[in-house]
C-alpha cells in the first residue's frame, strides 16, 4: 500500500514539474519475471518508471541511500534494495535473483550511477545480463531523456522485450554479449527520442 502512495504522490509531482511523455509501457508483460533496464540521468528516473507501470518495480539502489533508518524504511517499502557498487555484492545478487524467481519486475540502471553528461550514455555493466541469463527472464529496455528543468520535456520510452540466450557456454563471455545487446537496445531508444527533448540555448538560460 505504501508503495502505491509513494509512487502516486511523487509521480504526480514529477508530471506537474516537467512535461513528461511516456510511451511503450505495454511492452512490460503483465505478469512474470522481467529485467527492466534503463539509462540513468536523475533521481527522478525510478519515479517516472514506477509511475508508468501498473506492476511494482523492485529497484536495485546504491547502499548509501539506506544509511538513515527513515529513508531505509521508505526505500524498502518502495521495493528497493541496496547494492554495494564498490565491490561484488553477493547479497544483492541473491536478492535480485529472488525477485525474478518470484515473478517480479527487477529494475536496474546498468550504467551504475547517474550520468552528469546527459548528451551521452555511460558505460553499461553486465549485471543485468547475468540476471536475465540465470533466470531466463525477458529484458525490457527503456530510455529516459530530458533536462529535468521545470516545464521542460522529459521522455520515457519502453522498448520491445527480448530474451538473452547463452551462446558460448562461458558465463563471462555470454554476460558481455548480453550486456552489449542491452546497451544497444537502450542506445537505439535513446537516439530515437533525441529531437523530442532538445532544449535551445535561450531555454536553458531562462531555467
Amino acid at each position: 500500500m505504501l508503495y502505491v502512495v509513494i509512487k502516486v504522490i511523487l509521480g504526480v509531482v514529477a508530471h506537474l514539474l516537467f512535461r513528461v511523455t511516456t510511451r511503450g509501457a505495454s511492452n512490460v508483460p503483465a505478469e512474470g519475471p522481467v529485467v527492466l533496464c534503463a539509462n540513468h540521468i536523475a533521481w527522478w528516473d525510478p519515479i517516472l518508471v514506477a509511475f508508468a507501470l501498473k506492476r511494482p518495480v523492485h529497484f536495485m539502489a546504491k547502499k548509501e541511500l539506506f544509511r538513515y533508518p527513515v529513508l531505509s524504511y521508505l526505500f524498502r517499502k518502495a521495493h528497493a534494495f541496496p547494492v554495494n557498487r564498490g565491490k561484488p555484492d553477493i547479497g544483492a545478487v541473491k536478492t535480485a535473483l529472488t525477485v525474478l524467481n518470484e515473478g517480479h519486475v527487477l529494475g536496474i540502471f546498468p550504467e551504475g550511477t547517474r550520468q552528469k553528461d546527459r548528451e551521452h550514455l555511460g558505460e553499461m555493466h553486465a549485471g543485468a545480463a547475468l540476471f536475465a541469463l540465470k533466470t531466463g527472464a525477458p529484458v525490457v529496455p527503456a530510455a529516459i531523456r530530458g533536462t529535468y528543468r521545470i516545464g521542460k520535456p522529459v521522455v520515457l520510452v519502453f522498448g520491445e522485450r527480448f530474451t538473452l540466450e547463452p551462446s558460448t557456454g562461458r558465463t563471462s563471455t555470454d554476460m558481455q554479449e548480453g550486456a552489449r545487446a542491452i546497451e544497444g537496445a537502450i542506445s537505439r531508444l535513446w537516439d530515437s527520442i533525441r529531437e523530442e527533448t532538445q532544449v535551445t540555448a535561450r531555454e536553458v538560460g531562462s531555467c
